[in-house]
């Protein structure tokens, strides 16, 4: 009787190790997910280590850097729609990708121009903590502290795509870019009522 509990035993101590052993082999992977204030951290970045750059003031350069480094950050499909508002319901797809392609071009413009004025070295980023707004949206502001100018406040308002937090607005000192861009297309939008 003994011999057959301490087989017993011997037996189940084996079946144990292997189950930790096969349970440690095929524990499901960690999502390694950037947290929304990462992603703003990572691109905020990318844009100070260029722009302290001098051979970086070539406005090609420039606009090549924000079409591979920064735009890759915002989701225009989701801005577009916050845009085109109560419109959106009366826009076919087309209509929608059209939209979308102008206020792509219109907003890289506009990152064009600003940015060709940033000079990292004289401006200061303090990043809070993101706020989240349920599992897949949240909100992280930064101030911008320069040495001639009152603090600036930046709010990007970010929603998760896959395995990617992406700008779907960007609030400059109380100032919604989807709302400037809203009435900036009015005329476009108007014929959709």
């Amino acid at each position: 009787m003994k011999r057959h509990l301490s087989l017993l035993f011997v037996l189940l101590l084996t079946m144990t190790s292997s189950v930790q052993a096969f349970n440690g082999y095929y524990a499901p992977p960690k999502q390694t997910i950037e947290s929304p204030l990462q992603t703003i951290q990572s691109a905020l970045e990318k844009l100070q280590a260029f722009s302290t750059n001098k051979k970086n003031t070539n406005p090609e350069l420039l606009r090549g850097f924000i079409e591979n480094e920064i735009i890759p950050h915002f989701a225009f499909d989701q801005m577009t729609y916050w845009i085109a508002g109560p419109y959106a319901r009366r826009m076919n797809a087309e209509n929608m990708k059209e939209l979308e392609n102008s206020v792509k071009k219109t907003f890289l413009n506009s990152l064009s121009t600003h940015l060709g004025n940033y000079n990292a070295s004289s401006i200061r980023a303090n990043l809070k903590r993101a706020q989240y707004r349920g599992r897949d949206e949240a909100n992280v502001s930064m101030m911008l502290i320069g040495t001639k100018q009152m603090p600036d406040r930046l709010d990007f308002r970010m929603k998760l795509q896959g395995k990617n937090w992406k700008i779907i607005d960007i609030t400059a000192n109380g100032l919604s870019a989807a709302m400037y861009y809203r009435q900036y297309f009015m005329s476009t939008l108007q014929q959709y009522r």
